[in-house]
């Protein structure tokens, strides 16, 4: 399985360099963009990465602050990949645009860090576990938007088989290990696939114990983006923490947010049982639930 390239990276990381660069030439936003003849509401909406340019109004972008060359090019081959369908959207009849966002980073994340308080993560889930808290959603699905969403959930895993996967770092309330969604059957198969998990090498599933207390009241998940290749101007990685709600999601991008986010999932971490200790567990919650 082959990397899958996201427009959903290369028009946020598009944004982020216009914005740079912009600031670098020393330009309002509203005189950057009267000189490329358009308002700047315009050039906004760009930079917030809100809306895809056109490369041509990229190279005059580039061309107004002083960047050419190889240089410029790379960013118009950015510009042109951030106009393409991402693979996602044949699931777009159930895909949600704030998940939208989300599915897309996650294609071409180099690391993801995932706190999860009541269920095992989605990257992580059988397609039975996956239906089984499809159907016990809060929010009533017909059976067909079910199925759609389960596949959606299992394309979505690709990622980690890809030539180039990111790391995967988990850490699971043992509360949701032990949650008993779909039965004792769906949820034994689950927590099986969870040992079998574990051993990948990009892969490392922690479980934080009863005894550690109360843990942390909400999930969260925290991804890191690799660097374009040189000549690219803008080469320097960054972060994202994704929080999921019932009715749409946060997107924290500010270097504080990520901060203390990064730092619970420490706390988290240090509180959790180390990786053969949380197989000795999994395996003795699957034997119980063979029973």
């Amino acid at each position: 399985m082959t990397s899958r390239q996201s427009p959903t990276i290369r028009r946020r990381r598009l944004a982020l360099t216009l914005r740079r660069l912009r600031d670098s030439a020393g330009l309002p936003a509203a005189e950057a963009a009267r000189r490329v003849d358009h308002d700047a509401s315009w050039l906004s909406r760009i930079e917030s990465a809100e809306v895809r340019p056109h490369p041509n109004d990229v190279r005059a972008l580039l061309s107004l602050y002083g960047v050419t060359g190889d240089q410029a090019e790379a960013v118009i081959a950015v510009a042109r990949q951030a106009k393409q369908r991402g693979w996602w959207q044949r699931y777009s009849d159930v895909l949600p645009d704030w998940f939208t966002t989300y599915v897309g980073m996650e294609s071409e994340a180099s690391a993801i860090r995932t706190y999860e308080c009541q269920m095992v993560p989605g990257l992580l889930q059988t397609e039975d576990y996956a239906r089984a808290a499809f159907r016990g959603a809060p929010v009533p699905m017909r059976d067909d938007e079910v199925e759609r969403q389960v596949a959606l959930r299992m394309e979505r895993q690709a990622v980690l088989t890809a030539d180039e996967p990111p790391l995967l770092r988990v850490v699971v309330d043992e509360g949701a290990a032990r949650r008993l969604v779909g039965g004792p059957g769906v949820m034994k198969a689950q927590i099986d696939r969870l040992i079998d998990q574990s051993h990948r090498t990009n892969i490392q599933i922690l479980l934080l114990p009863y005894a550690a207390g109360v843990g942390f009241d909400g999930s969260f998940v925290i991804l890191n983006f690799p660097p374009l290749p040189e000549p690219y101007p803008d080469a320097a990685e960054d972060q994202m923490v994704y929080v999921d709600t019932l009715t749409g999601a946060l997107y924290l991008e500010r270097p504080a947010e990520v901060s203390a986010y990064s730092a619970a999932y420490e706390q988290l971490q240090a509180l959790s049982f180390g990786p053969q200790e949380t197989r000795d567990t999994l395996n003795r919650i699957s034997a119980d639930l063979a029973t």
